[in-house]
């Protein structure tokens, strides 16, 4: 009971419950729209819907240029009475994300004819193609407010901006366009207005926390500043985006829509796991960055301890999801049960990049990032090489089977240079009697 007790009354496990359950209302709705697309679309029309998802967050994570890592880094590092330091630190974010956002936008436009042909097989209209540009700044503009939350500790309230918010607007846009969605030629004008509304609205989300403070705070770094600051955690985002989805992009360049269709569906299915892992990570990283800077003397127990709770948590889901993936697949429809082989294998790489979670956030509060980002490389090219071996020959199992090989390498890789760098020492019980 003692025990009980004291795992209800620990701040860490609380926010973590909270950020889950707000990460599985975000779950359970973005399965409601994906089962709606499976359900109401054909296998070739839900493969471009689920590959123009893709490259919108793709293109958008690669337009922010790690500032998103950056934001919460430096506000949750921040003393809790700065606030006009956060504030400012959010606007000019938003201003140096608006700037790269539009000139990614025209970068879209400019390559919209060769990535239809090669990665849409010509089944997407090029103005629709043309048009989703727009996402990308919307999407980030969302992001940035997500994240901003995150660092503030609104843990909760950030995962649900960041994944319930698209699913909501995407569902009542849905509701209202019904016979234009479901006729078969308007699922993609429905996504592109939902992401912009979703934009919109993550401002009125994230309002009543910046109502105090000043905008202007000279000490918040301008806009060149920002930009030089955020490159070296531009790697992490980017290659952590390869990681989980440059199998999908690779399986629509070499397959067509419909095998699209059935690998997203398996990875949407494995990214359960990988959504409680986002509420641990949002919950213990501004934590683990305010114990590091300001209580030293805890980091190494708040270390395991949050450890110890990702790979608990992230075990349990991995069977949980490997049990019922018969009857999730069937959900989407029947057709999808073709996709059974390449979910284990993908809930399985899920789990080994989970167990090097809390291992990478060490090398971001050390500013270590660099080592992080070698692993990261590596085990980038791994994945991209082994889809480009695997696809051609194993389809889609082939893809699932690049990522477990990449997770596998990243992770051995990261914690042998966490343990090399000694990046966490125990503390010496006179120095910490109360932990």
């Amino acid at each position: 009971m003692q025990i009980l007790n004291k795992l209800l009354n620990n701040p860490l496990i609380i926010q973590s419950a909270l950020s889950m359950v707000a990460r599985f209302t975000g779950v359970a709705l973005n399965f409601a729209v994906a089962i709606l697309i499976t359900r109401q679309l054909s296998l070739g029309n839900a493969g471009v819907v689920f590959l123009l998802m893709i490259f919108v967050s793709g293109v958008a994570l690669i337009s922010r240029v790690g500032m998103d890592q950056l934001i919460v880094k430096e506000v949750a590092s921040a003393p809790e009475d700065h606030l006009d330091f956060k504030k400012a630190y959010l606007k000019n974010t938003h201003q140096l994300v608006l700037l790269i956002s539009l000139l990614s936008a025209a970068v879209w436009l400019i390559m919209s004819p060769y990535v239809r042909e090669a990665f849409f097989h010509g089944e997407i209209p090029l103005s629709e193609l043309m048009l989703a540009s727009l996402c990308v700044i919307f999407f980030n503009l969302m992001f940035v407010n997500s994240f901003y939350l995150k660092a503030i500790r609104h843990s909760a309230l950030s995962v649900l901006t960041q994944n319930a918010l698209p699913g909501i607007c995407f569902l009542v846009l849905i509701g209202f366009t019904w016979n234009f969605f479901s006729d078969g030629g308007g699922h993609v004008i429905v996504y592109i207005a939902s992401l912009v509304v979703t934009g919109v609205f993550s401002f009125l989300v994230v309002k009543p926390f910046v109502k105090d403070g000043d905008w202007a705070e000279p000490s918040a770094p301008k806009l060149k500043q920002l930009f030089i600051k955020s490159l070296p955690f531009a790697p992490i985002s980017l290659f952590s985006f390869m990681m989980i989805f440059a199998d999908a992009l690779m399986v629509g360049y070499f397959l067509g829509n419909e095998e699209v269709a059935l690998y997203n569906v398996a990875a949407k299915v494995s990214y359960i796991s990988l959504f409680f892992l986002g509420a641990l990570d949002a919950t213990i990283y501004p934590r683990l960055l305010a114990i590091y800077n300001h209580q030293p003397v805890r980091l190494w127990k708040f270390f395991w301890q949050a450890t110890f709770l990702v790979i608990a948590v992230l075990l349990v889901v991995t069977g949980i999801m490997y049990a019922l993936s018969d009857l999730i697949l069937q959900v989407f429809k029947p057709e999808y049960l073709a996709a059974k082989q390449a979910l284990a294998i993908l809930l399985l790489a899920q789990l080994l990049r989970a167990a090097s979670l809390t291992f990478s956030f060490m090398f971001i509060a050390s500013e270590k990032v660099r080592f992080l980002n070698v692993a990261l490389t590596v085990a980038m090219i791994v994945n991209l090489a082994a889809n480009i071996i695997m696809i051609p020959k194993y389809g889609i199992e082939g893809a699932a089977t690049a990522t477990l090989l990449a997770n596998g390498v990243l992770v051995a890789i990261v914690i042998s240079l966490f343990f090399q760098q000694k990046l966490l020492s125990r503390p010496q019980i006179s120095e910490a009697p109360n932990v």
